[in-house]
């Protein structure tokens, strides 16, 4: 007996409305038929559609098709048209697939009308109706007959499809999403000439359209331009604001990846042919005055709201989601959070990659998603990634070439305008003269200051890269050693014997075991400090802060014989602060209390407690230890860099807290209004110092 596959009806639904995940998509499968269709124009139309079971219609003046295309290709699903005939009448290279994306959109609601008006039989119109609900009283798709039907008409060639009944209603949101990707689908780069206009009857549409339009692309501050040719081998050039070529880079220069620590370099792409875009802006009043704009530079971020990302336009039309709120498809956010100098991000950034892919080596996944992750979609991404890797080096060359010697440099000039300034008061009014002087020396101390403090975090910083190279190099050694005293107590107990062992050995190898554990400990204390995440803004709770500083400092404080209190907030303490900065004021107090028991000959406790609080618009933090309490320093002193009550310390530990505190409140008179206070004798006996930081407020997005 001889049989064939059979499609239940459930198939429709399957490949249907639950293959796109929004309406908006299935609307756009029907605008990028009209495309194919050589049509100059597609109007969509939503009558009373907020709400499910109204309607939408979608009209274009194309082709449109005869009965026979009708049947043997709009109602084929699953088999493309493209292999036979890849290119229109006008040469547009065709978007159309496998007739999934169309399948879908016409699910969108319960009834649907075609009525076509073919170029090549003037005067005629062919009608198709499908009523989705036919196919609920059967049990395989081909059980229900579709008619074509043909009357005459006096209306010019086109397709109008009316999808009635619609099974999910487009609220103010999916309008939304639907009014951009209508805008968006032909471009918005104001050099396109698709020949094809796309529009939305809906307010929507025109307040994105407008909004779209205000184009600021002659505001950026740079401009990468790469491309990729058809033998795979990327080049480019990056332009400053004024169009000036700031750099080109050739394949071995765009190319090149690191990976693991090594630069590696494709000898080519296996990726179509494409040409990769980006516009790069700086969000400041002070950029657009550099180039006397007449516009606001408070207006580009609400465009940028609407169209920034990198978006990818494939024969002509963009393809979704590529360049969507929160697509970030290259990973720019990634890559600015680690370098946020030199590199652009999806808020500060638009751009482009185009494809024609004659060889559609790019797969549109089913769900109308994006294209299926194949070695060429992956390749043409690492290109235009590799491209902004590029670019970020070259600003971060230049940028290094400008700071270094900078400083010299300014001297120089200071001291030949001072000069000059010197001239100019001569002249001046006894009254003006004085006020002017005043200020120039205000100046002058402020340069003297930011240049001490230039030169002290220079020094801290080679102290940081210093530590963290020597921890480096010490775990590993550290960890060996432990394991060597490991196996010389089992040796040992094995030829001495338990009495002799515990009589003679055991007190010092467990010192010289203690000793290893506390260098392993504190080898890994500065490279888990120095992480690069730890040094990123962000919302930061002050008590699971401490938790993790406990946790790193727990062996140190140990091995010290040292009792840790603490005392934490049952309420949410948060800071807007990199993590970092709160991880060094507990850091340095504690340290600074711990050292304080090296000054200590009593027999006292050794405790140290750390309290945090949360009031209405602060939170507190507050490190007291029972220690000697501070001795021999004033105590609006210990604050000074190179100061302390330790001869052998730093003197940097108290400068630092103190600058952390200043810059998060954004003022220098964090000593004068007691958001950082020091007690010689607190309430353990030892000193204790209270840190107030701004609280950030808890309905703030993590």
């Amino acid at each position: 007996m001889s049989t064939h596959l059979r499609f239940s009806t459930d198939v429709l639904a399957r490949l249907g409305e639950e293959l796109i995940p929004h309406p908006d998509l299935g609307v756009i499968e029907l605008v990028r038929n009209a495309y194919d269709a050589d049509a100059t124009r597609c109007t969509v139309t939503l009558n009373n559609a907020s709400q499910p079971g109204g309607t939408l219609v979608v009209e274009d003046d194309g082709d449109g098709m005869t009965a026979e295309d009708i049947t043997d290709a709009f109602l084929l699903i699953g088999r493309s048209s493209k292999p036979s005939s890849p290119l229109t009448t006008k040469g547009r290279r065709k978007l159309g697939e496998k007739g999934l994306g169309r399948l879908a959109s016409l699910r969108l609601g319960q009834q649907v009308e075609l009525v076509s008006r073919p170029r090549s039989q003037p005067g005629v119109a062919h009608v198709l109706q499908i009523d989705w609900s036919a196919y609920d009283s059967v049990d395989t798709v081909e059980e229900v007959d579709l008619i074509v039907q043909t009357r005459a008409t006096n209306q010019g060639p086109g397709t109008s499809i009316t999808v009635h009944r619609l099974r999910q209603g487009f609220n103010e949101a999916e309008m939304e999403r639907l009014s951009r990707a209508m805008r968006l689908l032909t471009g918005f780069f104001d050099d396109e000439d698709t020949g094809f206009v796309t529009s939305l009857n809906a307010p929507q549409f025109k307040r994105m359209s407008d909004a779209v339009n205000r184009g600021f692309f002659d505001e950026c501050e740079y401009k990468l331009v790469a491309t990729l040719d058809e033998n795979g081998i990327a080049s480019a050039t990056l332009y400053d604001w004024k169009g000036e070529v700031l750099a080109q880079g050739e394949h071995g220069d765009v190319a090149m990846r690191r990976d693991r620590g090594h630069f590696t370099c494709p000898m080519m792409y296996h990726a179509p042919a494409a040409k990769f875009e980006l516009w790069m802006f700086t969000l400041d009043k002070q950029s657009f005055e550099k180039r006397n704009s007449l516009r606001k530079y408070t207006d580009l971020r609400p465009w940028l709201r609407v169209v920034g990302g990198v978006h990818l336009f494939h024969r002509g039309l963009r393809v979704h989601p590529y360049g969507d709120p929160s697509f970030d498809w290259l990973e720019l956010n990634l890559l600015r959070a680690r370098s946020p100098e030199v590199r652009p991000s999806t808020n500060t950034s638009v751009g482009r990659v185009t494809v024609e892919d004659p060889d559609n080596q790019l797969v549109p996944k089913t769900d109308r998603m994006g294209f299926q992750e194949n070695l060429h979609f992956i390749e043409l991404r690492d290109f235009a990634a590799r491209a902004t890797d590029w670019a970020a080096r070259v600003r971060l060359t230049r940028r290094e070439t400008d700071r270094t010697g900078a400083a010299a440099t300014a001297r120089k000039a200071e001291q030949e305008a001072s000069r000059k300034v010197e001239s100019v008061l001569d002249s001046l009014p006894p009254v003006q003269r004085k006020q002017v002087a005043e200020l120039v020396q205000s100046q002058n101390i402020l340069i003297k200051e930011l240049e001490r403090d230039r030169l002290l975090y220079r020094s801290l910083a080679t102290v940081g890269i210093s530590t963290a190279v020597f921890a480096h190099e010490s775990i590993g050694s550290a960890g060996g050693l432990g394991q060597d005293l490991d196996t010389i107590e089992r040796r040992g107990r094995d030829l001495l014997g338990p009495d002799v062992f515990e009589a003679k050995i055991e007190k010092v190898l467990t010192r010289s075991k203690n000793t290893a554990s506390s260098i392993h400990s504190f080898a890994k204390l500065p490279l888990r400090m120095l992480q690069r995440r730890k040094r990123r803004a962000t919302v930061v709770d002050i008590n699971d802060t401490c938790r993790e500083f406990v946790e790193m400092f727990g062996g140190y404080l140990s091995d010290w014989h040292i009792k840790l209190d603490l005392d934490l907030s049952d309420q949410p303490a948060r800071v807007l602060t990199p993590p970092a900065d709160i991880e060094s004021i507990y850091a340095n107090l504690v340290i600074n209390a711990a050292r304080s028991f090296s000054r200590d000959d009593t027999s006292r406790e050794r405790t140290v407690l750390i309290r945090t609080r949360a009031e209405n618009e602060h939170v507190v933090i507050n490190v007291a230890d029972s220690g000697p309490g501070i001795t021999g320093i004033d105590l609006k002193d210990i604050w000074l860099p190179g100061e302390g009550s330790s001869a052998d310390g730093t003197g940097l530990g108290l400068t630092i807290v103190k600058d952390i505190v200043a810059d998060l409140h954004g003022k220098k008179t964090v000593l004068e209004d007691g958001d950082l206070l020091a007690e010689a004798n607190g309430e353990l006996g030892g000193a204790a110092f209270y840190v107030r930081l701004p609280r950030q407020a808890d309905s703030h997005n993590r």
